[in-house]
């Protein structure tokens, strides 16, 4: 979906799947899909591997006109020098507690009230993805702080302690989205049916237990 196109070399970021880390162009050609000119662009991830994407299906960006992780300039900022910064220096554990909240905070993208419920509730679904257990966690750390190596900064203990805050946060939001679906009934349920297995599960408990 992005409106540029992209050249070999270009350093670049999957919107939806930040947990792959940022990649780099390898091969760009145009391409005609349904009647539309686009880009076929195969792209080297550190975390994902090589990766053939559609630039009208895809949501590259590219690295340098990408604003921020959770859509705050200030928590790209504080992310980027927090994993520069040395331990030992006085500032470090109030940075630290701003880095904690910026990890269990939610994206402004699946926030975003200037997005249809539809595109909302599905963005959202797919946070779901996101497991408290083995490469899952370490894939979620990389999405919420865009360190390449979470493990260098946090402990595994930590990362599951944010994680189960940042999952509370997920579950609340969900149920306000559920709520606001109902005035929807088919989108709502056209956009579950689609969903993973994991983000079905979450709405039948929550809904369940409301």
């Amino acid at each position: 979906m992005s409106d540029r196109n992209f050249e070999f070399g270009d350093r670049v970021r999957h919107a939806r799947r930040p947990e792959w880390g940022i990649g780099s162009v390898v091969k760009a050609e145009l391409v005609t899909v349904d009647g539309n000119r686009t880009q076929r662009v195969s792209v080297r991830f550190p975390n994902a591997g090589l990766k053939t994407l559609s630039t009208s299906r895809a949501e590259l960006q590219l690295i340098n006109e990408q604003a921020s992780p959770n859509g705050a300039g200030d928590d790209a900022e504080l992310l980027a020098g927090w994993e520069r910064m040395d331990e030992a220096d006085w500032l470090a554990p109030v940075v630290r507690r701003k880095v904690d909240e910026a990890m269990v905070a939610l994206s402004s993208e699946v926030r975003d009230p200037f997005q249809s419920l539809p595109k909302r509730f599905a963005l959202f679904l797919d946070l779901y993805r996101f497991e408290r257990t083995g490469r899952s966690l370490v894939d979620w750390a990389i999405a919420q702080s865009r360190i390449s190596d979470p493990l260098s900064r946090f402990t595994r203990h930590e990362l599951e302690a944010l994680f189960d805050r940042w999952a509370a946060n997920r579950d609340k939001h969900l149920h306000r989205l559920i709520q606001e679906a109902r005035s929807d009934p088919a989108m709502a349920k056209a956009v579950v049916a689609s969903a993973s297995p994991a983000a079905r599960e979450a709405v039948r408990r929550l809904t369940n237990e409301r």
